[in-house]
């Protein structure tokens, strides 16, 4: 019970978060999509919020390591895979220039 308060008193926090922008001109690739291309190294981000907004947490934190990954002057990220249901407290990837 007593968790069950701490997170309802922490949900408006969460809604004070604000998302991280979608950078749609950095794509989601897989390994295979970036043979040939420069490899500009590994990219971080840190979701936001966690438990029942853990899916928004993860696209915020994917986000953010996509712009990271633009300021590198990348144009695709390999993201490392994540299990299904775990929590997540770091996304990483590797930044590619094709």
């Amino acid at each position: 019970m007593r968790h069950i308060l701490i997170l309802l008193a922490a949900l408006p926090l969460a809604a004070c978060t604000p998302p991280a922008v979608a950078v749609k001109t950095v794509v989601d690739a897989q390994p295979q999509d970036v043979v040939g291309c420069q490899d500009l190294g590994r990219v971080t981000g840190i979701p936001g919020v966690y438990g029942p907004l853990a899916k928004i947490g993860l696209n915020d934190a994917r986000n953010k390591a996509k712009q990271i990954a633009l300021e590198q002057g990348a144009t695709h990220v390999v993201f490392d895979p994540v299990r299904p249901g775990e929590t997540v407290f770091e996304v990483t990837g590797t930044a590619y220039r094709c």
